[in-house]
């Protein structure tokens, strides 16, 4: 059982973004992360940024280099898979500290390097929209006369399609979301609150191996259930209320998600025929996915399944959203897509309704095989009463 992706991966991972670089006629690729949004950077380098932003600057031949902040040296040195690793101010915490003294370098000077002298003439990004302004701002300088390309798609396409190590560690991020979803139904009940609730699948998660939640984890009761995206509070559970769970655990920067729609102590007509559309909904897209399947069609059978229902007005959005180092990510499947499954395209099949009064979210990993999908996870999907 593996815990985190072998340095060779990524070795491997910046040969192809190279041989990328060359096909389009660009010098390098940089890429832009946080400690929320880390991705575009921890797949090149497996560093985790915290407090600081950091990136990766990809020449099109040569080393990686690993931009950081003032503060993180060390810790990035024992992270990182990336060797090379230089300290830009501007990539400091927002507090803003001066660090007067401190010798760092600049981003002209990594540019240099990265480039051995010879200048960087056409620039690809990745991560555009997570980039900090104080970062961007300084690499406009930087760069001027460097024309700035968005190049998001290179890491967007490579990660579509997983791994062998990949889908091990989301498989083993899936099992720990389960047990942790196990744990808050043998513990829950009325009178507790939504952060309490939270703090059980916290201790699971971390307990069976897990090194962060997969997502800020939702435990939304009554009223708050209608949240499509949200945070628990300190609201008391009430029995006959929607609860809606969604626990998630990251192992080796991958994440998982499992959603649950249940009640305590006894489910209401109306709520029930509603999570019943929510629950069929959920297992009718898994039926529908398949390499070759193509993503524009499935959502609009599934909207269609909902609409005929009764529950048109209740749809968000689409059923299926990608996963892997970001519980939502590329690709998103929606009416309008344009593209077809392929084999170990990792989804989320999220199927969230709402009304004003409740929502209802039944959600779990899939990975797309030839002739259907692997489903990471399955525990307890039906209607729960506890």
């Amino acid at each position: 059982m593996i815990t985190e992706i072998p340095k060779s991966e990524f070795h491997e991972r910046i040969r192809r973004v190279q041989k990328e670089l060359a096909k389009r006629g660009l010098d390098a690729l940089l890429t832009f992360g946080s400690e929320a949004e880390p991705q575009y950077v921890r797949y090149l380098s497996d560093y985790w940024p915290a407090f600081e932003t950091a990136s990766v600057l990809v020449p099109v031949e040569g080393d990686p280099i690993l931009i950081i902040g003032p503060e993180t040296l060390t810790f990035a040195t024992g992270r990182s898979k990336v060797d090379k690793i230089r300290q830009v101010l501007e990539y400091r915490e927002s507090s803003e500290p001066e660090y007067p003294g401190a010798r760092l370098d600049t981003f002209p000077g990594v540019l240099d390097e990265a480039s051995a002298g010879r200048g960087i003439k056409k620039l690809g990004l990745a991560g555009y929209t997570v980039a900090v302004a104080p970062v961007y701002t300084a690499l406009q300088q930087a760069a001027a006369g460097t024309q700035l390309v968005r190049a998001d798609d290179i890491l967007i396409e490579m990660r579509k399609i997983k791994s062998p190590n990949e889908l091990e560690l989301l498989r083993l991020a899936f099992r720990i979301a389960e047990k942790a979803m196990a744990a808050v139904f043998d513990s829950v009940k009325p009178g507790m609150t939504e952060a309490q609730v939270v703090g059980v699948a916290q201790e699971v998660i971390y307990r069976e191996g897990a090194e962060y939640e997969g997502h800020p984890m939702y435990v939304l009761s009554g009223c708050n259930s209608t949240y499509a995206i949200g945070r628990p509070s300190h609201k008391k559970l009430v029995a006959g209320e929607v609860l809606q769970l969604d626990l998630g655990a990251r192992v080796g920067g991958y994440a998982s998600s499992v959603g649950r729609a249940i009640c305590l102590g006894h489910m209401p007509d109306d709520v029930r025929r509603f999570l019943q559309v929510g629950l069929d909904a959920e297992n009718a897209t898994i039926e529908l996915m398949h390499a070759g399947a193509h993503a524009g069609q499935i959502a609009r059978r599934v909207q269609e399944f909902i609409t005929g229902r009764g529950y048109g007005d209740a749809i968000l959005y689409g059923p299926c959203h990608g996963i892997g180092l970001m519980e939502c990510e590329h690709p998103w499947m929606e009416t309008s897509s344009d593209y077809a499954l392929q084999q170990d395209y990792t989804f989320q099949v999220d199927s969230f309704l709402h009304t004003r009064e409740f929502g209802a979210r039944f959600e779990d990993g899939v990975r797309v095989t030839q002739d259907g999908v692997e489903q990471l996870s399955t525990y307890r999907r039906e209607l729960v009463v506890i």
